[in-house]
């Protein structure tokens, strides 16, 4: 036989490090052996052994060892993965096996790339569409957020997918529209430059950032200006006491049906917007012509936000109807359990508590007064010196409490904790050569005996089928684990059988109904 133990059953390995699992081989054959280590269940790639194979005298026991290394990429995808050792004789096949686990860790690596590097914003072609490339070089899915900015807000951008979820190795292209806030008629180019990040919507530390530019140019050159200026002199005069209309060209919501309490981007894009524009309900400030903001959902029903662009006297306005959904009443509270390891138990004694607790925010045990979070809070060692109910309390989001009790019951020190449920014997009136049965039920004891030769450490709860020859009393007798010892008896009576009954032959009658002599 040959016997193998190994270091640990679980090896937790962070991708790019290295473990070591050691694997103790035990010949407990009568003949020296050469043996084989082997691993199955997991790559290949991912361990190595030294030292495979080597000969064990009879009766001895060596180690050897088996290197665990994870290279750090996608391909190591996290995860448990469960997998065998086996140690094989060379010469007789006997083999020893063992079994372990090995948990890789997760890590995250973000790679991004943007295509073109660089684009030309008109003015009349003012809008461009970058391709933005994101890689997830990590072992685990990865759920993103898409943002885009510049340093001086000179440009609006609009992704056609804020948030992707990216599995390990994978890539995805996701357009993203820029378009500068302003477009100048006249003017010297500007080359903006802006950033591009996608950032984990788990960890806020895992995050990849790639950079842009985009030139903007206006229509006419400082040069071609000068060489207007005389012609258009008067038309920019007129233009600066007279300004352009504002305009609206879009108010949108990126949620048209919000629950209540949720946020709502508003979005909006125009011209001309002047210092005083705002947004109803709240008077939220609008501080440029393209832009968004962040606003919270009322009461459920119906909204109307209204933005508002004062120009040229009069009150420039688009209204956005947004219809407010209730939130969603949450679960309620369950107790699915309350249990004690015991139920009764001597002065000194501890009991665990355990429960099974679902949908609540907050759970209490009194009389400990005992609170926590019910995702982990989930058992609680007392050891009261008297009989104690406890009552477990669990709330949920709705404020709707529950409660659920539980008795401990302290008994004194020369009190047997084993309680005997039911011992009766069906019948218990029997005839001579008949079978009853015996059965019973015991809570908390160490061992059961009956007497008259039916059987000691018996099960705490079972039956037992027996002719007894005469009327006979049996003791059931259980003790706990302190030896106390707590009995009860049930009689089984035996009697004869009664003799059969007699039958009596009426005498035969002819035609006529006259006795035949």
């Amino acid at each position: 036989m040959i016997q193998v133990d190994i270091s640990a059953a679980e090896i937790v390995v962070e991708p790019g490090t290295t473990a070591q699992l050691s694997v103790t081989i035990t010949n407990q054959q009568e003949n020296d052996d050469h043996l084989f280590i082997e691993i199955e269940g997991i790559d290949i790639e991912w361990y190595a052994i030294p030292v495979p194979s080597f000969t064990i005298a009879a009766g001895q026991q060596q180690t050897a060892r088996v290197m665990i290394k994870i290279a750090r990429a996608c391909e190591s995808y996290a995860g448990t993965y469960p997998f065998v050792v086996r140690v094989r004789s060379m010469e007789s096949g006997e083999f020893g096996i063992q079994q372990a686990v090995l948990s890789i860790k997760p890590f995250s690596s973000l790679m991004m790339d943007i295509n073109p590097k660089r684009a030309i914003s008109t003015f009349i072609h003012h809008a461009n569409v970058y391709d933005i490339s994101v890689s997830n070089l990590g072992n685990h899915e990865e759920t993103l957020d898409l943002y885009a900015s510049d340093p001086d807000d000179d440009c609006a951008y609009e992704f056609d997918r804020d948030r992707i979820t990216l599995k390990s190795g994978h890539i995805e292209t996701i357009p993203l529209l820029i378009e500068p806030v302003a477009r100048p008629f006249v003017g010297s180019g500007r080359l903006i430059g802006f950033t591009v990040t996608a950032r984990s919507s788990q960890d806020s530390y895992v995050s990849a950032s790639v950079h842009g530019q985009l030139e903007r140019r206006p229509f006419l050159s400082t040069l071609t200006a000068l060489m207007l200026s005389i012609i258009v002199i008067g038309v920019l005069g007129w233009a600066l006491f007279h300004p352009h209309p504002a305009e609206i060209s879009s108010f949108t919501a990126d949620n048209m049906k919000p629950v209540a309490g949720s946020t709502i981007l508003l979005s909006w894009a125009g011209m001309n917007f002047g210092p005083d524009a705002y947004i109803t309900p709240g008077n939220i400030p609008v501080k440029s012509s393209v832009g968004s903001v962040q606003v919270t959902a009322p009461q459920p029903g119906l909204t109307i936000y209204t933005l508002h662009i004062p120009s040229g006297g009069r009150d420039i306005t688009r209204d956005l109807p947004i219809n407010i959904q209730p939130a969603p009443i949450p679960p309620k509270a369950r107790i699915r359990s309350f249990t004690a390891s015991q139920t009764r138990i001597h002065p000194g004694d501890s009991v665990t508590l355990s429960w099974d607790v679902i949908n609540a925010i907050s759970i209490i045990l009194n009389p400990l007064n005992q609170s926590g979070d019910p995702r982990q809070y989930l058992s609680q060692e007392v050891k009261p010196d008297s009989t104690t109910t406890y009552i477990l309390t669990a709330k949920d989001g709705a404020g709707n409490v529950i409660t659920r009790q539980l008795t401990v019951t302290v008994v004194p020190p020369n009190e047997s904790l084993a309680t005997i449920s039911y011992f009766k014997a069906k019948p218990d009136s029997i005839y001579t050569n008949q079978k009853t049965t015996l059965s019973w039920s015991v809570d908390n004891a160490m061992s059961v005996d009956i007497d008259n030769n039916i059987g000691s450490n018996l099960p705490v709860k079972g039956q037992l089928s027996l002719t007894p020859a005469q009327t006979t009393t049996y003791t059931l007798s259980a003790i706990d684990n302190r030896g106390i010892i707590r009995t009860q008896t049930v009689t089984v009576t035996v009697s004869e059988p009664p003799p059969p009954p007699t039958t009596t032959i009426p005498p035969s009658t002819g035609d006529t109904g006259t006795p035949i002599q």
